[in-house]
């Protein structure tokens, strides 16, 4: 892929990014199925505890699973991967990264996570039965060296089902909702409500500096 496409940060309106070089942690946050994502970010920010670190935030016009990248120019699960990697690339400053998301966007957070070998993945309620194969393969092809720690409720059917088959894929944590919370398929939500998302993602952490 031509460089000069990490200098097009927007594409579209779809990709949104901040770099603090005080910080080494990168979280790369995918969208799900809401097309208002982007206005809401700020908010969405503030309850997460994360405005202060690097961030790529990134948004699927197709609403396809991000199958159809994020703009004309990164069309492909392959040229979104390649995208991402070189944004990591060119912040030699960051040395944890970690991708997160909702709904679709959990299902992205585990494909991009596993390809790109992240730290961590934080998926919320990840969907998308029909692509849950293909899920599957990318999860044993990664073999466990990245973390997916997948959250859901129990007590929501679907997402326990697509939960117990990722789970017998290594690298998978599971994460039920607690007992008395009915968070159905916004787990998501629920613990930004509750105000616990702070708590679920890893504690902010500075550049190690080596001094001249």
């Amino acid at each position: 892929m031509n460089s000069s496409l990490s200098d097009l940060p927007s594409h579209e309106g779809n990709v949104s990014s901040l770099v603090r070089k005080n910080c080494c942690q990168l979280f790369m946050v995918y969208a799900g199925l809401w097309k208002d994502f982007m206005p809401s970010a700020p908010n969405f920010l503030r309850h997460c505890g994360i405005g202060n670190r690097n961030l790529t935030i990134l948004r699927d016009p197709q609403n396809s699973f991000y199958e159809y990248g994020v703009s004309s120019q990164i069309n492909s699960i392959e040229a979104l991967a390649e995208y991402q990697a070189e944004c990591i690339r060119r912040m030699p400053h960051v040395t944890e990264t970690y991708t997160m998301g909702n709904s679709a966007g959990g299902h992205a957070a585990i494909t991009f996570g596993c390809l790109l070998g992240v730290t961590e993945v934080f998926a919320f309620s990840p969907s998308g039965l029909r692509r849950l194969p293909i899920l599957q393969d990318i999860l044993y092809r990664a073999e466990g060296r990245t973390r997916v720690n997948v959250f859901f409720d129990e007590m929501h059917a679907r997402d326990t089902h697509y939960a117990e088959a990722l789970a017998q894929c290594p690298g998978v944590n599971l994460v039920p909702s607690n007992e008395g919370y009915d968070d159905g398929h916004y787990v998501f939500l629920g613990k930004i409500e509750r105000d616990e998302m702070r708590y679920v993602l890893p504690p902010y952490r500075e550049t190690a500096w080596v001094s001249p």
